[in-house]
């Protein structure tokens, strides 16, 4: 582990963007598909060593053929849609998604489509202890399909604690910060996307859930932060506005806006819980960050969901 260092890099050249895929991913093969005056392609990276969180944007299609990576790659689908086919499995991942990316010890082609990417690579060692007569325990435990909403949610947050930690001009990241950050990346990844007995999968519950429902909960879940309008949720489920509305209404009795409604009033709850009063935490800015305006509809539609006022929950009362 070392102290982070930040980079970012932009281009509107192909040659460019396979440069960068080769030095900080692998050597590629990269063909764009569309006008290239139109592509463009961005990345940033946060490295503190056995882990580097990325941030990855590309427009138009482009496929890329990359050697094994070695390491394990897990990946967050914030915009357009990701293709992956390691030989083992071949997916389509889609905004909301939170999955483990290509087997570390598989090369791999990958189709990007407009695709914007939060990506975590943790190095095998901080899995093992760095014996590598372990690495295989490790890769054959992890499950590729898209977690629940409820793991993908836990892996957000603590993707955005250790990114927002250091970027904290305040922090020391001295040793001793650096390695219990790595631990802790390792062991809820190991949580997040290993299997365990009796863990639900995303395929057991298709039969009850249409594919729809089940897409549209897991974006929501993980985008709550997001500017969403019933529009953009129907695109991410890759149906239309009507289908998505009623599959809401037949199967979860509610519309996609009433839950996503409930899922940012989980989240106020959630920092009026954790709130100290005497920090100067109001209700009102709570409210706002999760696209609140306050005043009494609000507090109406808070009581309804938690049977107290977002005053009471504040006051711990």
């Amino acid at each position: 582990m070392h102290e982070p260092t930040v980079t970012e890099f932009a281009t509107t050249d192909p040659e460019q963007a396979r440069a960068l895929i080769a030095e900080a991913y692998r050597d590629n093969r990269l063909r764009v598909r569309g006008t290239v005056e139109n592509y463009r392609f961005e990345h940033k990276r946060c490295d503190i060593g056995d882990v580097q969180f990325d941030f990855l944007h590309n427009t138009l299609t482009t496929e890329v053929v990359v050697q094994p990576l070695g390491r394990v790659v897990l990946l967050r689908v914030l915009g357009g849609e990701i293709e992956i086919d390691d030989g083992i499995s071949d997916r389509r991942l889609r905004a909301g998604d939170v999955f483990a990316g290509p087997h570390p010890g598989q090369g791999y082609r990958t189709g990007m489509h407009g695709t914007r990417l939060q990506v975590t690579g943790i190095d095998l060692g901080l899995f093992t202890g760095n014996d590598p007569a372990q690495d295989g325990r490790t890769v054959e435990r992890l499950c590729y399909e898209p977690v629940s909403p409820e793991k993908a949610l836990r892996w957000r947050r603590t993707v955005e604690y250790v990114t927002e930690l250091f970027s904290d001009p305040d922090v020391e990241s001295g040793p001793l910060v650096l390695g219990a950050a790595g631990r802790l990346m390792a062991a809820v990844a190991l949580d997040t996307f290993t299997a365990v007995t009796g863990d639900a999968r995303p395929g057991d519950r298709r039969d009850a859930v249409p594919d729809a429902v089940r897409r549209g909960i897991a974006f929501m879940e993980a985008n709550p932060d997001l500017d969403l309008g019933v529009a953009d949720i129907a695109r991410a489920c890759r149906v239309s506005v009507r289908a998505l509305q009623l599959a809401f209404r037949r199967h979860l009795d509610t519309t996609p806006m009433a839950y996503l409604r409930k899922v940012r009033l989980d989240r106020v709850r959630a920092e009026l819980r954790a709130a100290d009063p005497g920090d100067g935490v109001t209700v009102t800015r709570v409210a706002a960050n999760w696209g609140f305006l306050g005043g009494s509809r609000f507090s109406a539609q808070y009581r309804e969901a938690f049977g107290e006022s977002p005053g009471q929950t504040l006051r711990g009362s």
